[in-house]
């Protein structure tokens, strides 16, 4: 009977030493794992809080390139309402230029010469037979005297500038290179007339040649070749000059 009651009594406390060693060892690896999860959630609060002071940094600097768009948004339409004071004063409507320059080229419209305005410029279109002989670029003394319009155009608008563009249609010429070459050449004549007999300053002039690649007709007939041989005459406003003038407002 003693025996039986000591194997009950050593039972037991083998029972109890038993029990709470478990109940610890999962009590210890929940925390590890609660401590694990703090970690991350640590971590987490830290690259937010890196990224909420990253915005705020972005924030004043979007808020600082606003002041400095709007800033310079004024000083453009101040500048641009200077410009524009600059135009009138300076008598360069580009309206009044295409009125001048229609009724200057009345006597080549007739056949086939035209005055159009096109964003913001005006081009003057006139048919290669008025200058020139055909594949020569050389201009002759009619083309010569028919050019003191474009002259006397540019004297009324010191504030405009010229390109002048040969174009061609696309038979071969004979005698030179090609299309292009020839009416690159036809373009810088005009542009050595206007400044070597009408004394227009060659800052004011460019001489340019596009050969056959900007028609105005099909060039598959004699009426649509006619039309693409042609100088072009691009008037703009000299915007160097008329900004030096709206800076002096």
């Amino acid at each position: 009977m003693k025996q039986t009651l000591l194997a009950i009594a050593l039972g037991s406390i083998l029972f109890a030493s038993c029990g709470p060693s478990k109940k610890l060892k999962a009590a210890n690896a929940q925390i590890e794992q609660l401590n694990g999860q703090v970690t991350t959630l640590n971590v987490k609060v830290a690259e937010n809080e890196k990224e909420i002071a990253q915005l705020k940094q972005e924030n004043i600097q979007y808020g600082k390139e606003a002041e400095e768009c709007r800033m310079a948004k004024a000083a453009m339409a101040h500048r641009m309402e200077n410009l524009d004071k600059a135009l009138a004063e300076n008598g360069t409507s580009m309206k009044e230029i295409q009125e001048k320059a229609a009724a200057a080229i009345g006597k080549f419209q007739e056949d086939g010469g035209d005055v159009t305005y096109r964003n913001g410029l005006i081009h003057i279109n006139i048919q290669d037979k008025y200058f020139f002989k055909s594949g020569s670029s050389t201009i002759g003394v009619k083309g010569r005297e028919s050019l003191n319009m474009l002259a006397e155009v540019m004297r009324q608008f010191p504030a405009i500038t010229a390109t002048i563009v040969g174009h061609t249609d696309t038979l071969p010429v004979k005698g030179v290179g090609d299309n292009w070459s020839l009416s690159t050449e036809r373009g810088a004549a005009v542009v050595r007339v206007l400044h070597d007999l009408y004394n227009i300053n060659p800052s004011r002039l460019t001489a340019a040649g596009k050969g056959k690649y900007s028609p105005k007709a099909n060039n598959d007939t004699p009426e649509g070749r006619e039309k693409n041989r042609r100088i072009e005459i691009i008037l703009s406003p000299d915007m160097a000059r008329l900004w030096e003038l709206s800076e002096d407002k």
